[in-house]
């Protein structure tokens, strides 16, 4: 349902979605949405139909500067999503960062360390919404708080396995470097 419909003056592009037709297609929403808002430095909007309130959705398009109009209607939810057009020219130092992924035996690691914080975490739970096919997989993250921890739980994940990594090249005693220090946590996580 990605009707694009282009304004008289070819200045706003409107992208007509469905939350449940994206997911059925196998795509991820934040992706395609993300992609309709920001893939032209022409002005863009998103109307995005959906039966419930996709809320990571809604916080990431926030923190990258998108204004949500929203309402409740008989079919669900109805989101007016568009760009701040104030921030529009600091978006050419938004983040670029992108997943590493290897291979350890069998056991597939995703390095997300590259990312801020929660979009380490989101990046986690996309790629185990969407291309998972395993029991069991490795993480290279930043930090593991408790939060975290409890959203695995709640899909039926559990860490058996965290080691802190630090490549600071001081010794555990020197303050001087303290705020250079590069620590970070492997995990392994397993389907409960």
């Amino acid at each position: 349902m990605d009707n694009k419909q282009t304004s008289d003056d070819d200045s706003a592009n409107c992208h007509y979605l469905r939350v449940e037709e994206i997911i059925a297609e196998g795509r991820i929403p934040v992706d395609v949405v993300i992609d309709a808002l920001f893939a032209s430095q022409k002005e863009s909007q998103v109307m995005l139909q959906s039966n419930f309130d996709p809320i990571p959705l809604r916080l990431k398009l926030t923190q990258l500067g998108c204004i949500i109009d929203r309402k409740e209607n008989a079919d669900g939810w109805l989101f007016h999503i568009y760009r701040d057009q104030t921030s529009i020219k600091k978006e050419k130092t938004t983040n670029t960062a992108k997943a590493i992924f290897s291979f350890t035996g069998d056991i597939i690691t995703i390095n997300v360390r590259a990312f801020r914080y929660p979009d380490d975490f989101l990046e986690v739970l996309r790629f185990m919404d969407t291309s998972l096919d395993a029991d069991c997989f490795g993480v290279e993250i930043n930090r593991f708080p408790d939060k975290f921890r409890d959203v695995l739980s709640e899909r039926g994940w559990r860490c058996i396995s965290g080691t802190k990594v630090s490549n600071n090249a001081c010794h555990t005693n020197c303050d001087s470097h303290s705020d250079q220090v590069d620590d970070y946590q492997v995990l392994l996580l397993e389907k409960e």
